[in-house]
């Protein structure tokens, strides 16, 4: 990903966070906003919010990984691109590697066939946020 903020291993760990989460959009249970935190041997761990709406729960991902003491960590969830064409749905990953100045945003945007799932176009990198990284 030339061009694009970040090391490799961060974004290896987009793409496998962005994998994931469009195969759990074919599940019955859909894409649960997930929390996953890398260390520095590349050890992952995985944490869901559940039971409360999409954006509390991207909110209360956002608190965990303030405290997070992983080496990169992603936040992935169901969202929306919005521009000037209209709203397309997407795969969202903000992600954040220590000691990196921002939180990168990347989206896969998709098209939902009735139980089936096709990408459009491939994952973009879409800007960037405050750290969520110390």
């Amino acid at each position: 990903m030339a061009g694009i903020p970040g090391g490799d291993a961060l974004h290896a760990l987009v793409f496998a966070v962005m994998e994931h989460g469009m195969r759990s959009l074919t599940t019955p249970e859909g894409l649960a906003v997930a929390l996953v935190q890398e260390s520095g041997t590349g050890d992952r761990t995985i944490t869901t919010f559940t039971g409360v709406g999409a954006q509390a729960a991207v909110k209360a991902a956002r608190a965990k990984a303030q405290s997070s003491t992983a080496e990169r960590l992603a936040i992935v969830w169901d969202g929306r691109l919005t521009s000037k064409e209209g709203d397309e749905t997407a795969v969202m990953v903000l992600a954040h590697e220590r000691g990196q100045p921002s939180t990168l945003i990347f989206a896969q945007r998709y098209a939902a066939k009735g139980t089936e799932v096709e990408a459009v176009g491939r994952p973009g990198y879409v800007g960037d946020r405050a750290p969520l990284l110390g």
